[in-house]
């Protein structure tokens, strides 16, 4: 889906299950609502067909009707059922995408990257995009640090340092 709002941006500290993004909510609602009138469509047909199942069956018994019409009958009902069953996980499905279009954190920590901007699309295929990346704990953090050779050797164990990134020059 397309980015719609950002709720978090980089170095702020989030909350777990804290709303981080939502995705526009208009494709997911459209499926919704046009699954739930496909279901109610195919409800109806199914309590036609059972209808038509139980007349079968009175016709069968009172043998004014035969087996080959009480076998379709009894097909069509169960069709229909079957019908009413891929529907009703459609909307399972559809109803769950749309809970999935609001982006949530799923720890406490702060915000250390985030990968999109609001109209931005966002695609999954075989794998789930990264969002945000949330670090639990930063003084737990470990940095990595290119040292040059020559100055290696004046470097130990539990000594302070000083860095500078280049985002952040002055501080």
């Amino acid at each position: 889906g397309i980015i719609a709002t950002l709720h978090a941006d980089f170095n702020e500290a989030v909350k777990k299950d804290q709303v981080l993004a939502t995705l526009d909510p208009t494709p997911f609602e459209a499926q919704v609502a046009q699954t739930r009138a496909q279901l109610q469509r195919t409800r109806v047909a199914a309590l036609d067909a059972q209808a038509k199942l139980r007349r079968q069956q009175a016709l069968f018994q009172a043998e004014l009707a035969s087996e080959d019409q009480l076998d379709s009958a009894k097909a069509v009902f169960d069709q229909a059922q079957a019908q009413v069953a891929e529907l009703e996980a459609s909307l399972e499905r559809a109803e769950t995408n749309q809970r999935y279009s609001v982006i949530r954190s799923p720890i406490d920590g702060v915000v250390v990257s985030r990968d999109y901007d609001v109209g931005q699309t966002v695609a999954a295929s075989f794998q789930a995009p990264t969002l945000f990346t949330i670090a639990e704990d930063l003084t737990k953090m470990q940095v990595q640090a290119d040292v040059d050779q020559s100055d290696i050797s004046r470097v130990a164990s539990h000594q302070p340092a000083r860095f500078t990134v280049d985002a952040y020059p002055e501080e």
